[in-house]
C-alpha cells in the first residue's frame, strides 16, 4: 500500500515541476488584433494610435498605430483582458475594458469609432488655382452642395449661391452665368458635354451630387479645352466607386426618390444611382380646388452606372452609362380644347476613358455614344427626332520641366439626327381647303462640331502664363463655318496672401436660324389644326422674357446654314487671403457677343443679335471651422441687347437676364449633437419685360393689347429668407440624416409676371412660390 502511495507521488512530481516555471521564466505573452472604422460610413480609420494598459494588478501599458486598411495589432500582452483606447484625428475618443472572449472570434473584431461633428459635412468652398486655370473659378464638393439651403442637393442649384450666377425665374433650374443665356454656355460630365442640364422645365439636375466627386464652376475665360461656349462652362467631375466595402445611399422627399450602391469589382470597383421624380403624382393627390382642373405633370427620372479597373502600370480604364428621361403632359380642358400635349424627351450615353501616365507624359482618349430620342406630341401634331451622336476627346500632355507644361487635344461632336411630322387633317370649317391632308414629311442630316486646342502653361512660382488656342469647326447640312479663338490667361502672385489672375481671348459657337418647337405651357398655346401660334401679344399675361427658357423650346429640324458666334471675354481677379478661414475674391468682367445668324433667303433683313455685358463679383468667405461657415456673394451686372442687318450690332435694350445686383448672405452654424443650422437671404433685381401700354379693338381679333418697348419695364426687387436645419444619427453601420428646408421662410410675395385684365386698363402681379418647406430623410451605409 505505501508503495502504492509512493509511486503515484514519484510519477506527479514531475509534471508539478514541470507547471511551476523556472525562477527568472517569463510568462507567455499575447497578441490580439482588430480593424478600425468609421462609424456610419465604415471606412477604414489610418493612423489611430491604439493603447492597452492593465485593468487589474501590476500597471503596464501597449501601444499599435492602425494602417491604412484600418488594421491594428497589439503585441506582447501580460493579459488579454484590458482597458482599450483609441485616440483618431476627426473621430470621439473611446475607451473601453475588452475581454479575452472579445478577441477570440473566428474573425478579428471590427471597433467603430464615432465621427466628431455633423458627419461627413466638412467644408464649403474651395478656390480652384491650378488645373486648367480661369480668372475666377470655384468648386463645390458633393457634402458642401448637400447642406446648402434652397438647394435641396442639387448640384447645379447650389451654382446660384455663387458671384456672377443669376437667380433663375420661379427658382426653377436654369444656369445663367454672367448675364449669358442658357444655351450659351457648357456643362460637362466628365469629359463631355451633356444634352441639357436640367430636366424639363427645371425641376432638378439630370446628375446626382452623389455621383460627384467635385463641381467646378467657370462663369467666364475658360482655357481652350473647352469650346461651343460664348458664355462660360461648368464642368462635373465624376468620382469611381469605392473599394473598402459595399456602400450606398437612399434618399426621399416630397418630390423624388432615389439611390446609390457602390463597391469592389475584381481589382477595381462600382457604381450605380438613380433617382425618379413623382411631382406628377403629388400634384395629382392635391384637393382639385387647390390644383385646379388642368395642371402640367411632369415627370422625370435618371441613372448614372461607372465602372473603372486599373490597365497595366499606371493606366486606368472608366466606363460609365448615364441617361435621363422626361415625361411632360398637359391635359385636355373643355375652357381650352385641343390645348393638350404630351413631350418625351431623354437621352442615353456611353462612355470610355482610358488615362495613362508614363514618365512626364499623361495620355487621355475618351470616345462616346450617346442616343436621343424627342417626341412631341398633341391632338393633330406629331414630331419626332432621333439622334445618333459620337463623341471624342483625345489628349496629350508632355512636362518636360517644371517651369512648361504643353497639352495637344482634338474633341468632336457628330450628330446624325433623323426627325419625323406627322399633322392630322383640317377639321370641316377651319381656315384651309376642306379635308386637306398634309404630307408625312421626314428629314435627315449630319452636324458636327470640332475643336482642335492647344494650351500651354509657362513658368511657376511668382509668374505664370497660360496661353492657348482653339481652332473650331461647325458644319450643317448646307455648309460649314470656320473659327480661330486665341486665349490667354496669366497668375501673379503678387504677396503670400494676395493672388492676381487675368484672361482674355475669343470663343465661338455654332449658330444657327432654327425650326423650333415650344410645348406651350408658359407663353404660347397649341394650336389644334397644326403647329403652335405663339399668343405673347394677346395674352393678358405677361412674363420676362429670360422666362421662355423655362419652356420646353426643342430644335426638331436644325436647317439652313450655319454660322459662328464669337464672343470678346476679358476678366481680372484678386485673390487675398485675409486670415487662415477668410478669404476675399474680387472680379471684373467684360463680354461682347454676336450670333452671326446666317440671313435666311426669305428673310434677308431678318435681323441679327448681339449682346454686351459687363460688370463687378465680390466675395468674402469664412471657411468652415469647428462650427461656423458662410460667405457674402454681391454681383453688379449690366447686360444689354441689340439687333442689326448689316451693320455693326449696338446693344441699347436691357437683356433678358439684366439682373443689375444679386446679394446673397448664406450662415451656417455647427449646433452639438449633430445638429446644423443653416440660412440663406437673397436680394435680387426683378427682371425685365415688355410692358401693355394700351388696347384697341380690331376687326375679328377683338381687344389687342399695343406693347411698350422691349424689355422697357422690370419687376419688383425679389427678397427671400431660406433655412435649413440637418440632424445626423451616426450608427454603427449607418448613418440617417434629416433634414427641414423651408424656402421664403417670411412668405414674401415676390412678383413673378404681371397679369392684365380683359382691356388691358389694370394690372396685377403673379407672385411666385409662397413659404414653402421640403422635409427628406437620406440613410448612408
Amino acid at each position: 500500500m505505501i508503495a502504492a502511495v509512493l509511486l503515484v507521488v514519484l510519477a506527479a512530481a514531475p509534471a508539478a515541476a514541470k507547471a511551476t516555471p523556472a525562477a527568472g521564466e517569463r510568462p507567455a505573452r499575447a497578441t490580439v488584433q482588430g480593424t478600425l472604422r468609421s462609424a456610419g460610413e465604415r471606412t477604414p480609420v489610418a493612423g489611430a494610435k491604439v493603447f492597452a494598459s492593465a485593468r487589474r494588478g501590476p500597471a503596464w501599458t501597449r501601444e499599435a498605430v492602425s494602417g491604412e486598411d484600418g488594421r491594428f495589432v497589439l503585441t506582447d500582452l501580460p493579459a488579454e483582458d484590458f482597458i482599450l483606447t483609441v485616440v483618431a484625428a476627426e473621430h470621439q475618443r473611446l475607451e473601453q475594458p475588452v475581454t479575452a472572449p472579445f478577441w477570440r472570434r473566428r474573425k478579428p473584431p471590427v471597433i467603430y469609432l464615432q465621427p466628431a461633428g455633423s458627419g461627413s459635412y466638412r467644408t464649403i468652398v474651395q478656390q480652384e488655382r491650378t488645373a486648367r486655370p480661369s480668372p475666377y473659378s470655384a468648386r463645390l464638393s458633393p457634402d458642401e452642395i448637400q447642406g446648402l439651403p434652397g438647394s435641396q442637393g442639387d448640384p447645379l442649384r447650389a451654382l446660384q449661391n455663387l458671384p456672377g450666377v443669376a437667380r433663375a425665374p420661379g427658382g426653377l433650374g436654369l444656369l445663367v452665368l454672367r448675364g449669358a443665356t442658357p444655351n450659351q454656355s457648357q456643362v460637362f460630365f466628365g469629359e463631355h458635354p451633356l444634352p441639357r442640364a436640367f430636366h424639363v422645365p427645371g425641376l432638378a439636375s439630370v446628375i446626382q451630387t452623389g455621383v460627384l466627386q467635385d463641381l467646378q464652376y467657370i462663369p467666364g475665360s475658360f482655357s481652350s479645352h473647352y469650346g461651343n461656349a460664348v458664355g462660360g462652362v461648368v464642368t462635373m467631375t465624376p468620382r469611381v466607386g469605392r473599394r473598402d466595402g459595399l456602400h450606398g445611399h437612399a434618399k426621399l422627399d416630397i418630390t423624388s426618390v432615389g439611390g446609390l450602391v457602390e463597391g469592389p469589382l475584381g481589382k477595381g470597383s462600382f457604381l450605380m444611382a438613380a433617382q425618379r421624380g413623382y411631382l406628377d403624382l403629388v400634384l395629382k393627390a392635391l384637393p382639385a380646388d387647390v390644383r385646379g382642373d388642368q395642371f402640367i405633370r411632369p415627370r422625370y427620372h435618371d441613372y448614372q452606372l461607372i465602372f473603372d479597373h486599373p490597365v497595366g502600370n499606371g493606366g486606368s480604364l472608366t466606363a460609365r452609362v448615364l441617361g435621363a428621361t422626361d415625361d411632360l403632359r398637359y391635359p385636355d380642358s373643355t375652357y381650352s380644347p385641343g390645348s393638350n400635349f404630351a413631350l418625351r424627351a431623354g437621352f442615353h450615353r456611353f462612355d470610355l476613358t482610358y488615362r495613362k501616365r508614363h514618365g512626364t507624359w499623361d495620355f487621355l482618349l475618351a470616345p462616346a455614344l450617346r442616343l436621343d430620342r424627342t417626341v412631341f406630341e398633341t391632338s393633330q401634331l406629331y414630331r419626332r427626332r432621333t439622334d445618333v451622336v459620337g463623341l471624342l476627346r483625345a489628349e496629350v500632355t508632355a512636362r518636360p520641366s517644371r517651369n512648361f507644361q504643353l497639352t495637344v487635344g482634338v474633341d468632336t461632336q457628330i450628330d446624325r439626327y433623323a426627325t419625323r411630322l406627322r399633322q392630322e387633317p383640317l377639321p370641316p370649317g377651319t381656315y384651309g381647303p376642306p379635308d386637306y391632308e398634309f404630307p408625312d414629311t421626314t428629314d435627315r442630316g449630319l452636324v458636327t462640331t470640332s475643336g482642335l486646342y492647344l494650351s500651354s502653361q509657362i513658368g511657376s512660382g511668382r509668374f505664370t502664363l497660360f496661353p492657348g488656342v482653339r481652332v473650331n469647326l461647325f458644319t450643317g447640312k448646307d455648309n460649314a463655318a470656320f473659327a480661330v479663338d486665341p486665349r490667354v490667361l496669366a497668375r501673379v502672385v503678387a504677396h503670400d496672401r494676395v493672388t492676381l489672375q487675368f484672361g482674355a481671348g475669343l470663343y465661338s459657337q455654332a449658330s444657327q436660324r432654327k425650326y423650333e418647337e415650344t410645348s406651350g405651357f408658359i407663353s404660347n398655346s397649341e394650336n389644334p389644326y397644326g403647329g403652335t401660334t405663339s399668343i405673347a401679344g394677346f395674352s393678358p399675361l405677361v412674363l420676362p422674357g429670360a422666362l421662355r427658357y423655362l419652356d420646353a423650346r426643342l430644335e426638331f429640324d436644325p436647317r439652313g446654314r450655319v454660322g459662328a458666334a464669337r464672343a470678346v471675354q476679358l476678366s481680372a481677379n484678386v485673390h487675398v487671403d485675409i486670415t487662415n478661414t477668410l478669404g476675399f475674391d474680387g472680379t471684373v468682367f467684360y463680354r461682347r457677343v454676336r450670333d452671326n445668324l446666317p440671313l435666311l433667303p426669305e428673310a434677308p433683313a431678318f435681323p441679327d443679335v448681339g449682346t454686351q455685358t459687363w460688370g463687378a463679383e465680390a466675395m468674402l468667405r469664412h471657411d468652415l471651422t469647428a462650427r461656423l461657415f458662410g460667405w457674402i456673394a454681391y454681383t453688379y451686372m449690366r447686360s444689354l441687347l441689340g439687333y442689326a442687318t448689316w451693320d455693326v450690332v449696338r446693344p441699347n435694350i436691357p437683356a433678358d437676364f439684366d439682373q443689375r445686383h444679386n446679394l446673397v448672405l448664406l450662415l451656417g452654424y455647427k449646433l452639438p449633437r449633430r445638429w446644423t443650422i443653416a440660412t440663406r437671404f437673397r436680394v435680387v433685381t426683378g427682371l425685365p419685360y415688355t410692358p401693355r401700354v394700351g388696347a384697341q379693338i380690331e376687326s375679328g381679333l377683338g381687344i389687342r393689347p399695343l406693347d411698350g418697348p422691349v424689355n422697357s419695364a422690370r419687376l419688383p426687387v425679389f427678397h427671400q429668407l431660406d433655412l435649413r436645419i440637418d440632424r445626423t444619427w451616426v450608427y454603427k453601420r449607418a448613418m440617417v440624416a434629416a433634414y427641414l428646408d423651408v424656402q421664403n421662410i417670411y412668405n414674401r410675395q415676390n412678383p413673378e409676371g404681371i397679369l392684365y385684365n380683359y382691356d388691358f386698363s389694370d394690372q396685377r402681379a403673379v407672385v411666385g412660390v409662397p413659404i414653402l418647406p421640403v422635409l427628406g430623410v437620406r440613410v448612408t451605409y
